[in-house]
C-alpha cells in the first residue's frame, strides 16, 4: 500500500491545522507557500499559484478543473476520477513546462 495521500486528504490536513492554529490560517492566506512548507510540503514549486479561499456556512465553492487533453477518449468513470483529482497514468492532464 502506498503512503501517498490524495488532494482531498491533504486539504483536510490543512483545514485541521488552520482550525487549530489561527496564526497558521493567516499565514496560509498571506503566504501559502511558506505555510505549506511549515507543514512539511517542501516540494511545492514557487511558480505554482496557490489561492486560498474560506468557504462560509452559507456558501459552496466549486473548484473547476482544466479540461483533460484527451477528454474525448476518456470514459465517464475516468472523467470523474480526473475531476476528483485522482492521479492518472494517461495523457489526461496538461503539465506546465518545467
Amino acid at each position: 500500500m502506498s503512503d501517498k495521500i490524495n488532494r482531498q486528504q491533504t486539504e483536510a490536513k490543512i483545514n485541521v491545522r488552520a482550525w487549530k492554529d489561527p496564526a497558521f490560517k493567516e499565514k496560509l492566506k498571506t503566504d501559502p507557500h511558506a505555510a505549506l512548507k511549515e507543514m512539511g510540503m517542501k516540494k511545492i514549486p514557487e511558480s505554482l499559484a496557490i489561492k486560498t479561499e474560506e468557504e462560509g456556512k452559507d456558501q459552496w465553492i466549486i473548484r473547476l478543473c482544466e479540461r483533460p487533453l484527451n477528454f474525448n477518449e476518456l470514459s465517464e468513470e475516468e472523467l470523474e476520477m480526473v475531476a476528483a483529482g485522482e492521479p492518472q497514468e494517461a495523457k489526461c492532464c496538461p503539465k506546465s513546462p518545467v
